[in-house]
């Protein structure tokens, strides 16, 4: 029986992490191409009518909220702490 040498089995990757890597590396192409899409194909700023409003307490949020029934609506809170 023949041995192999010492450094034939660190040569070669076995077929699990091979596939590993070939799968990570995939995934990581994915990413990059939606990315990608999404900068050069995104909306650069937004839709006119559009805008941001500084509420004083929640009765101002439930009035503007309450205002817009019906309308789809994207409600954004900073907190400062």
């Amino acid at each position: 029986m023949t041995d192999l040498p010492s450094s034939a089995p660190a040569a070669r990757r076995p077929p699990q992490r091979r596939g590993k890597i070939v799968f990570l590396a995939a995934c990581l192409l994915v990413f990059v191409l939606v990315a990608a899409g999404l900068h050069f194909l995104g909306p650069r700023s937004a839709p006119p009518g559009v805008t941001m409003a500084d509420l004083h307490g929640v009765a101002d949020l439930q009035a503007r909220f309450n205002a817009d029934r019906g309308q789809s609506r994207l409600v954004v809170i900073f907190s400062p702490t």
